[in-house]
């Protein structure tokens, strides 16, 4: 209720810019403050049905109707050319405002009602660019509202959801965040394409909020959220512009969840494996050499396994694309022992291999070598010699929740400080002797402000994921993936690349 009482007091603020238009027009001014009446006063300035206001209550339709009723103000105030509609679809939070304290602007009249008695007719021209305006601030609603396309860029989803994924994100389900940063750059996100710089301003910021939802976030959804890493790496960018993820929800705010043996539990209960989660395995042969038919049969991807291929500085494979895979399984094929990552199926077709000598899980110390020195230091929350965790024991921790007091001891400060600070926007600091320090007061207990979630991919050992960065916040929720509606290999431009069998399929099926 409370959410939809904002959506409606954010609507009727949008009214404001139009003081001056009203009080040109004959109409008194004060109507922009009175809900409704704001409405009504407006359909009768641009000539529109009164009835139409009702559109203006409705989330999402009210986006739509908004657009004919902007270009309305503009013509209703003699501002017909081009460049003038754009300002008012796009910035009529500021262009309204000057209409109305231009001395030299006068009120025409309705405009709707004017376009009809004298027949105002537009160029070619004219009527392709303003339907390509409302086709670009259509999408765009859409895509920020509604529904938006997502590429998978790596293998932390493996096999569940494939580098080179296309998906469909809904925004509804877990509810629309309106722009933080409302001018931007069409369809792009946060840089310009061709590398132009920034795709938005800072400028305009709106404070965080999230139209109500289908559905909350729950133990298990795949999720795709703003990379909470960015808040130190990349500091200055808004929530909304930070590099978009996605990663599977193993637990949600108020949750207890650790690790141990690989195994995940959740408030000291074992959690179900997915059929496809990969594990990282050694395998060790018997002095024979395992054929690539092994593998094939095995269904190994060649892209997601620990092994160098060339690259140049564009990512591109340096060997030719359609030699790539043949290469890979001949180079596992040559070798005693190698790392693989595998799901229960792949594990049980290769144990059958009559080279195989032994399949065993990686270990702590082989993770070292692979992924280097620092692999247990750059772990949540970085500080090994406290918290002697790895990826496959880690925690036990508490997922913060909203309205949950944590009592601030050294090892909660370490679990939780980067939180408080980073997305609580608390000015915490932490003293000599580990006592917190909050706007310069001493406080040993903290309350948090709003739910977070944990974030694992389902290639368990090649994610880079919470158990590097931590807990993922409500506000950097942006959506719940529906399906794939395009897969093709990242190394591969060619026709056969497509992974037909993967098209149309919903992300619950892959997922599962």
């Amino acid at each position: 209720m409370l959410s939809l009482i904002y959506a409606y007091l954010l609507h009727y603020v949008l009214h404001l810019p139009c003081f001056g238009l009203y009080k040109k027009a004959g109409k008194n001014p004060m109507h922009v403050f009175i809900p409704l009446v704001q409405d009504f006063t407006l359909m009768e300035i641009i000539g529109r049905k009164k009835s139409q206001a009702f559109w203006g209550l409705v989330p999402y339709i009210n986006f739509l109707f908004g657009l004919t009723w902007t270009t309305d103000i503009c013509n209703s105030y003699g501002k017909r050319s081009l460049w003038q509609h754009i300002l008012g679809v796009f910035l009529g939070y500021i262009y309204f405002p000057i209409i109305g304290a231009d001395n030299t602007t006068k009120y025409e009249g309705p405009a709707h009602l004017l376009a009809k008695e004298k027949k105002i007719k537009r160029s070619f021209a004219r009527e392709w660019a303003d339907a390509i305006i409302f086709a670009v601030v259509a999408a765009t609603i859409i895509r920020t509202f509604v529904i938006e396309a997502y590429k998978i860029p790596t293998t932390s989803m493996e096999g569940s959801l494939l580098a080179g994924d296309f998906l469909f994100v809904s925004k509804l389900n877990y509810g629309a965040r309106t722009p933080i940063t409302p001018i931007a750059f069409p369809f792009a996100h946060h840089t310009m394409p061709f590398g132009l710089g920034k795709a938005y301003s800072k400028i305009i910021q709106l404070p965080y909020y999230r139209l109500p939802g289908f559905e909350k976030v729950e133990r298990g959804d795949v999720v795709v959220f703003n990379y909470p890493g960015d808040a130190l790496e990349n500091p200055e960018r808004p929530i909304d512009k930070r590099e978009n993820y996605v990663k599977r929800c193993v637990a949600i705010a108020g949750d207890t969840l650790q690790i141990k043996d690989r195994q995940l539990y959740v408030d000291n209960v074992a959690q179900a494996h997915y059929k496809k989660m990969q594990f990282a395995y050694n395998i060790i042969t018997n002095g024979n050499k395992m054929s690539a038919a092994d593998f094939e049969r095995a269904n190994v991807r060649w892209y997601n396994q620990f092994m160098e291929l060339r690259f140049d500085e564009n990512g591109i494979p340096l060997r030719p694309v359609d030699e790539l895979y043949n290469y890979y399984l001949s180079y596992l094929a040559q070798k005693d022992s190698m790392f693989v990552l595998l799901n229960n199926d792949q594990l049980a077709s290769l144990k059958q291999s009559k080279a195989v000598k032994e399949i065993r899980p990686v270990t702590v110390e082989e993770f070292r070598q692979v992924i280097g020195d620092n692999y247990l230091e750059a772990l949540f929350p970085q500080n090994h010699n406290v918290f002697a965790w790895n990826l496959d024991n880690f925690g036990p921790l508490i997922v913060p929740k909203k309205g949950w007091t944590v009592k601030l001891t050294k090892a909660n400060l370490l679990l939780y400080a980067y939180t408080i600070k980073a997305y609580e926007n608390q000015n915490l600091e932490i003293g000599q002797n580990f006592e917190a320090i909050i706007d310069g007061q001493k406080v040993d207990t903290y309350t948090f402000l709003q739910d977070y979630y944990w974030m694992m991919g389902d290639n368990r050992h090649n994610s880079a994921d919470s158990r590097y960065w931590g807990f993922v916040p409500e506000d950097h929720i942006v959506g719940k993936p529906l399906f794939v509606w395009l897969s093709k290999d990242n190394f591969n431009s060619t026709f056969k690349s497509i992974h037909w069998d993967r098209m149309f399929r919903t992300v619950k099926h892959l997922c599962e």
